[in-house]
């Protein structure tokens, strides 16, 4: 299809709710927390990060109370999402940027390192589907990122790259396995892709033939949120639908992640502050607002209860609408 066929009704219709807003909670070390994905338990993961110290992940219960997923001793972690079952996904990092190893958390805490493939330096994990499946990036020692996933054996695939791409990174799984990121290569520039269940890859429309794509989130029904430039050099929200259309939102959003209602969340500039928003699929805006005595805020995730997680100032919150 077409840039000048697609869909890209601009949505903008204003809408108001009254949110209720949650602190998650801080672990005793302190820092600055946030949430980065929410599960339909309202269970949330994230991080905290103090000064140079090494990364923390974290587990909210969503009632105030942050617990430490614990990753590889000397090392930072960083956790990206979780699943239904309260399984995570994360990364270890030590000393230096090559030194990476990809992390499944169980719902009791522990972790498994997850293998780093044959022929590469380190790996990256990124998502996770309800079946416990990994995804992520392997990288060799050009700093090349190559999609794989892991198998809840810890069974390695190779995900197929369109052609022309040579490098990816991996940014949302829905529970069945849709899978979204971005690739770029000698014969691509930097494009948004949604790889299917059964493993095939879709390269998503954009605005303006040959300008930038980037997809940050999918749900079940393979509809992905992300942003496109178009040949203006504007950046713009929008959400590919699952027969490849697009729809736009508003000029400066950055779509962060989409629940199986087609609810998507982010945030937009006012100055130079974050504004937390939720886009509803029929059109709604919805600004989700602030704690008191916080000016800048950002949204992560929402999930199917339409529970909205990220961070406000330096804390973990979560927006519950209505």
């Amino acid at each position: 299809m077409s840039a000048a066929l697609l869909a890209t009704a601009v949505i903008t219709t204003p809408a108001h709710a009254a949110t209720t807003i949650t602190d998650l909670g801080v672990l005793p070390s302190g820092g600055a927390h946030v949430a980065t994905s929410v599960n339909d338990a309202g269970v949330a993961v994230g991080g905290a990060h103090n000064g140079g110290l090494p990364s923390r992940g974290v587990r909210y219960d969503g009632n105030g109370t942050a617990t430490e997923l614990v990753g590889p001793a000397g090392k930072s972690t960083t956790v990206e999402a979780i699943n239904s079952s309260g399984s995570a996904v994360g990364t270890a990092t030590g000393s230096t940027r090559t030194d990476t190893s990809a992390l499944r958390f169980n719902a009791d805490g522990t972790y498994v390192v997850l293998p780093v493939p044959s022929g590469f330096t380190g790996a990256i994990g990124q998502a996770i589907s309800d079946s416990g499946t990994v995804y992520g990036v392997a990288t060799d020692v050009t700093r090349r990122q190559v999609p794989v996933s892991w198998s809840p054996g810890g069974v390695v695939t190779t995900l197929a790259l369109p052609a022309g791409a040579s490098t990816a990174h991996l940014t949302s799984a829905s529970a069945n396995g849709y899978v979204v990121g971005n690739v770029s290569g000698p014969d691509i520039g930097s494009a948004a892709v949604r790889w299917s269940p059964d493993g095939s890859v879709t390269v998503l429309d954009a605005l303006a033939v040959d300008f930038t794509t980037a997809a940050t989130a999918v749900n079940q029904l393979g509809e992905v949120a992300g942003a496109a430039v178009d040949s203006d050099f504007k950046s713009w929200g929008v959400r590919w639908n699952a027969d490849g259309s697009l729809n736009k939102y508003e000029q400066g959003f950055g779509p962060k992640g989409i629940n199986d209602s087609g609810a998507v969340v982010g945030s937009t500039l006012a100055g130079s502050n974050q504004v937390p928003v939720l886009f509803e699929k029929n059109g709604g805006r919805v600004e989700l607002g602030f704690p008191a005595g916080v000016t800048s805020a950002g949204a992560w995730d929402i999930n199917n209860n339409g529970v909205v997680v990220g961070s406000a100032g330096d804390r973990a919150v979560k927006w519950t609408v209505g």
